[in-house]
């Protein structure tokens, strides 16, 4: 049954049975910011729509066809791939309900190993469930954000999904702590029974589900959690400090990549991390003793590479880390060097974001003892210094991306120490930092690789200090590898400047003024 000639692009070509349908892909050419389509988005006003498509530019992708797919033609694209269905992307369908998801169950869609239902808000937990009942031991992949799911839809995949490897449930209210099973500490006879559990509010790992999973104190056990490699939990306003300890209990050996920004998750998340892979059996080590496949087969350290932040409810703390800071309140202090023993594979840490309790020392001590670091993020934090920066440039000369941007203190003399010994910079955020031109002809003239540079509302630098980054001193600069560059806002850069900079970058990069 041929449906339309679109379906060609999103689908596995002509083949027999489709394996692939992946709706993000079906592109409208008014719409398809693609590098073939729109060579360059010059952002006159820059206006916060725009603004804002830009600064999610690497994980938008390609936008999706305008017109929304209905139920009855789901049903006519799953009949069409039936037990050949491997991946499914159905991203921001509004029309799709239950009825239409139904289609995988009547024609046995039960191969799936890529599931992404991002913002789908007419699914019911009910349906999803069913879903990954029937798929799950095929379960590779799974983006259920802002989706209605719940605490037994993360039950439901942990218990039935052993392969799953990418789970995804940002923007997800209703889950809670409770959604994650509890270390064998905490599963202890305090625990309702299965018969009990439902006159108790959020209970969903009561003792007798935990019977089932195979875990150190009872490793017989039928079922094994899955060595879950990524976990975003981005604006899920539910998950605390709490929820972070019991993710490291369950999924420390394999987990490379945490995401709890804008959650309820405070500082002492961190401490969390620490204290709960010590009760897991977790040893702290230096970075260069043992690289991390040897560590994933002895299971002896954090397999943790990507740790995000920002934005987090900071509590009012001091003694973190042990480092002095105002408004002590009691917490057992400990040492940011035991932290970084225990994840030494760090290499991307985000923790900026309205921040006014993370200080110099703070991040001289996380700098000293990840010395591997590739990414950080320390944007919009008032208590740090030019010491910050320094500290950075120091022990971490491995820096591929910084955001240092909107933190009030830091000056020109820190940002051109970052640049000089961090020569491998790929991206760089300094907006709302009071820097001169001579911080650009630094760039222009050390950072030969810079790919991104985000310089939105700087009142000091000129026409003259784009140049200088953009051809350096020896006429090369970055003007062969810059793909985005913004000066939006900046009162003493001409308009005259984006077309000097059309002429000059590559036919593909953006400018955004």
């Amino acid at each position: 049954m041929l449906v339309s000639k679109l379906w060609f692009y999103s689908i596995d070509g002509w083949s027999v049975l489709w394996s692939t349908v992946d709706r993000s892909t079906w592109l409208n050419a008014r719409t398809d910011p693609s590098p073939k389509s729109l060579h360059w988005a010059i952002v006159q006003s820059g206006d916060a729509l725009s603004m804002n498509m830009l600064s999610n530019w690497e994980g938008m992708g390609r936008l999706p066809y305008k017109r929304p797919l209905k139920d009855s033609e789901l049903w006519a694209i799953v009949r069409r791939a039936g037990p050949a269905l491997k991946k499914l992307v159905l991203e921001l369908e509004l029309s799709i309900s239950e009825a239409g998801l139904r289609a995988l169950l009547w024609y046995g869609c039960a191969n799936i190993r890529h599931l992404n239902l991002r913002a789908n808000g007419c699914i019911q937990t009910s349906i999803t469930n069913e879903i990954i009942a029937m798929n799950g031991r095929h379960l590779t992949t799974v983006v259920l954000v802002a989706v209605g799911v719940d605490n037994s839809v993360v039950k439901q995949l942990l218990l039935n999904a052993p392969n799953l490897k990418y789970l995804d449930l940002s923007h997800c209210m209703d889950l809670t702590c409770e959604a994650f099973p509890p270390a064998d500490e905490m599963a202890d006879d305090s625990l309702p029974l299965a018969s009990d559990a439902n006159k108790i509010a959020n209970v969903v790992w009561d003792s007798n589900s935990l019977e089932l999973i195979a875990r150190p104190k009872k490793p017989q056990a039928p079922i094994v959690l899955p060595k879950l490699e990524s976990l975003l939990l981005c604006q899920c306003s539910e998950i605390g400090d709490a929820a972070i300890a019991r993710i490291i209990c369950a999924f420390g050996s394999s987990l490379r990549r945490l995401d709890v920004r804008r959650t309820y998750a405070t500082v002492q998340a961190l401490q969390k991390i620490l204290s709960s892979a010590k009760r897991c059996g977790f040893k702290a080590t230096e970075p260069s003793i043992h690289s991390l496949a040897d560590h994933k087969q002895t299971g002896a350290v954090l397999a943790l590479q990507q740790l995000k932040m920002q934005h987090a409810k900071f509590t009012f703390n001091a003694n973190v880390f042990g480092v002095r800071m105002a408004r002590d309140l009691s917490l057992d202090p400990w040492s940011v060097p035991e932290f970084t023993k225990m994840a030494p594979h760090l290499t991307s840490l985000h923790l900026g974001g309205q921040n006014g309790y993370i200080t110099d020392d703070f991040v001289d001590q996380l700098a000293h003892g990840l010395r591997n670091l590739r990414q950080i993020n320390v944007f919009d934090c008032e208590r740090l210094t030019d010491r910050t920066l320094l500290s950075l440039a120091t022990y971490c000369p491995k820096l591929e991306a910084a955001d240092i941007s909107k933190s009030p203190h830091f000056s020109s003399i820190g940002v051109v120490e970052l640049v000089r010994n961090c020569t491998g910079l790929k991206y760089l955020d300094i907006s709302r930092i009071a820097v001169t031109d001579h911080v650009l002809a630094v760039v222009g003239n050390t950072l030969r690789e810079l790919e991104t540079l985000i310089m939105a509302e700087c009142p000091r630098i000129t026409s003259e200090g784009i140049v200088s980054a953009i051809e350096g001193s020896d006429g090369l600069g970055c003007q062969f590898t810059l793909q985005r560059l913004s000066f939006s806002n900046c009162p003493h850069v001409e308009k005259s400047m984006v077309d000097w900079c059309k002429q000059r970058l590559r036919q593909d990069a953006i400018v955004v003024w």
